[in-house]
């Protein structure tokens, strides 16, 4: 790069070229003017001079600056040294924190190519190179004195996404080293982070020819802080409406000094949907909660969240796929329609799980009648809803038992129709527990003025079961002040099966469920319309119907796990017409991945090298199937914290040598001072030029005055 030094001859070139000799022509009328620049012709060239001065000094800097010069103050402490004798093994670390930026461009793996490179000017002995990258490399692993082979490698690796290949690395060069002859000195340099440097590497085999182990610390002692997204958890939040959900980002404050207001946003499909901020203690952790309304998707959309960039912007963003609604198919059985609407079994279930009210289900209903509902099959749907049923046929019970155990779900609403004697026994395999009376909800002695004493309500509250878990705190909601004036009791043996959701004050349970084979059953001892209780127009009555249908069809929440970079990524395919798929990886290359032939045989993507959003469609595509799930893939953020204490330089400790020569070697950069001087340059022609158009303009008009 010095070779541009030789710009500094295009200005006097160009003048040389442009010169142009003046034929001499006397003219008495300009003789006047003549002698009235001729004082001032001295100063015009004098400042043409420099002008030509600065354009030549201005590309001088600006190819001194290219070449990045620096000066080397280490020559005295290597001829005290003597040079660093003995084979030495060089163990970069090339992982994703080493591209931790300290200066500008210059990252921690920039800096660790130097310091082996101010390390080779100062060894008389043959070295060898290891590389911890996503995997472990060895370019030169032979000790070799070719000192430039090493350069050339450096050169040309950069750090990776993956950790954790540090200490392969180490032991690695131990085998190398351990291949040295008797009787010389032998040591592995190991360059990384201050964690790296004071981490657990492996230590030295022992024995007569001790191997020293040498870490040092690339940045120098200087403080590393940095932040990071280190997960993201997005659920619905159906007690806030309709396509509302919650988003939880856990992000990390890895310095010494608080952070206050650092911007985080949510962006999906590229636009960011919702800003905020977050204050952070140092060293701390803390959870950033969004709620966004997010629009009914047909297909996936890509995701993430995102905090303001840093020195390390790896982990400044967390990528998660926004996944379509699942799509529940739904037959209701209405056991007691109504020629009005408002009067009929269904009427606020259907308003309930409505496409305007389903935040996070899209359900596709059917209804039937009792006397239709040998029409249809269970196995066409995804969950069956017996409505105030009185009860079922031997065939439809034999039919829904079969359903239920093959992974369908079953919702059974009590009303004044059921008969008990015959629901208890055609559901007996599916009931979680038998039906035994209707029950008057509050006082025997009230009257019809008791108001409040002839109601129950909503007292215990399963929150950890998976139909509350988005609740929050539900007895602080609409459904703690649910009346019920009516509902089925139920056998209270002692083996009793079901688990109880929602109980009411009185002891009596509201919701049940169960698990039967492959499939679950849901029993509410309520009505759905008014006739038993006013739970259906409470607020909470729609999320809770949403909740229910998404537990009876099993379908997870949303999944924002992403997988680690180089770890296998499960395939998100459920549909078993898809024999083959095309993976896009964030790069854009795709890649085919078969169905394995045997069933145990995880089907799974190895080629996660890099992250961001994976896509996965059906090949070829099937007619009437939705896009398929893509997955994302995420760097460890448990190497995110690069702090670590120094690591002590003492003459006496391991790789003494080495150390003092990194003291005596240090680099003074120069191409900021050329940068520098570069806009003064600037400066100074701009005066020029400003200053000789001014002569110009008073010339001409002396000039005129002259006329």
């Amino acid at each position: 790069m010095l070779l541009g030094l030789l710009a500094v001859a295009i200005p006097p070139i160009i003048h040389l070229i442009h010169r142009r000799r003046a034929q001499v022509v006397r003219f008495p009328a300009l003789e006047f003017i003549l002698r009235a620049n001729k004082k001032t012709s001295r100063t015009f060239k004098l400042r043409q001079l420099l002008l030509l001065l600065m354009r030549s000094l201005l590309l001088l800097a600006l190819a001194f600056a290219v070449a990045r010069p620096f000066i080397d103050r280490g020559a005295t402490t290597t001829a005290a040294l003597g040079g660093m004798q003995g084979v030495t093994v060089f163990v970069v670390d090339a992982t994703w924190p080493m591209a931790y930026g300290i200066e500008g461009e210059t990252r921690l793996y920039d800096q660790a190519r130097f310091t082996v490179e101010t390390l080779l000017a100062r060894l008389s002995g043959p070295a060898a190179l290891v590389i911890a990258h996503d995997r472990v490399e060895v370019p030169v692993g032979e000790p070799t004195r070719d000192h430039e082979a090493i350069r050339r490698a450096l050169d040309e690796a950069s750090p990776g996404h993956r950790t954790g290949s540090l200490a392969e690395a180490v032991a690695r060069a131990y085998d190398i080293v351990g291949d040295a002859p008797e009787g010389m000195a032998r040591r592995v340099v190991v360059l990384t982070t201050p964690a790296g440097a004071a981490g657990p590497l492996p230590p030295p085999p022992g024995g007569a020819g001790a191997v020293e182990l040498v870490p040092v610390d690339v940045a120098e002692g200087a403080p590393l802080p940095n932040r990071a997204v280190l997960s993201v958890r997005l659920r619905p939040a159906p007690a806030l409406g309709a396509g509302q959900w919650r988003v939880d980002a856990r992000v990390a404050n890895f310095s010494d000094a608080p952070v206050a207001r650092l911007p985080v946003h949510l962006e999906v499909a590229g636009k960011v949907v919702v800003r905020g901020f977050l204050d952070l203690a140092p060293g701390a952790e803390a959870t950033k909660t969004f709620y966004a309304h997010l629009e009914d998707r047909a297909e996936p959309a890509k995701a993430a969240v995102v905090i303001e960039g840093d020195a390390l912007p790896g982990d400044d963003r967390r990528d998660f796929w926004l996944q379509p609604a699942p799509r529940v198919r739904v037959l209701a059985v209405d056991g007691d329609p109504h020629p009005t609407p408002q009067q009929d079994e269904l009427f606020y279930f259907e308003r309930a799980v409505a496409p305007r009210t389903a935040a996070d289900a899209r359900v596709q209903l059917t209804i039937a009648d009792a006397d239709t509902f040998d029409r249809y099959a269970p196995d066409a749907f995804d969950v069956v809803l017996l409505a105030n049923v009185p009860t079922v046929s031997p065939a439809q019970a034999r039919a829904l038992e079969a359903f239920v155990r093959g992974g369908g779900g079953l919702w059974i609403t009590m009303g004044d129709k059921v008969q008990r004697g015959a629901l208890n026994t055609a559901l007996a395999a599916l009931l979680p527990r038998s039906l035994r009376t209707v029950r008057q909800a509050g006082d025997a002695a009230a009257t019809a003025e008791g108001g409040d004493r002839r109601s129950a309500r909503l007292g215990l509250f399963e929150r950890a079961h998976p139909i509350l878990r988005p609740f929050g705190d539900p007895a602080a909601g609409s459904l703690a002040r649910a009346r019920v004036q009516r509902y089925m009791l139920l056998d209270p043996s002692p083996d009793a099966g079901g688990e109880v959701v929602l109980g009411l004050d009185e002891g009596a349970p509201f919701l049940l469920t169960r698990s039967v084979g492959k499939g679950r059953v849901a029993l509410w001892t309520g009505s759905l319309d008014r006739d038993w209780g006013d739970l259906c127009i409470r607020p909470d009555f729609v999320p809770l119907v949403q909740q229910i249908l998404r537990y009876l069809t099993r379908v997870a929440e949303v999944e924002t796990t992403p997988v680690l970079v180089g770890r296998a990524a499960p395939m998100p395919v459920e549909d078993p017409r898809v024999r083959r798929v095309q993976v896009t990886t964030p790069e854009g290359t795709l890649h085919t991945v078969d169905r394995p032939r045997e069933p145990e045989v995880p089907w799974v993507f190895s080629g996660t090298s890099a992250p961001g959003h994976y896509g996965v469609v059906p090949d070829p595509p099937l007619p009437g199937l939705a896009a398929l799930p893509g997955f994302a893939v995420a760097l460890d953020t448990g190497a995110s914290d690069l702090r670590g204490p120094a690591v002590a330089a003492q003459a006496a400790a391991p790789g003494a040598d080495v150390r003092a020569a990194l003291a005596g070697g240090r680099r003074t950069e120069l191409w900021h001072a050329a940068l520098l001087g570069l806009f003064g340059f600037l400066l100074a022609e701009a005066v020029l030029l400003f200053r000789r158009r001014r002569d110009r303009v008073s010339a001409f008009d002396a000039a005129d005055l002259a006329g």
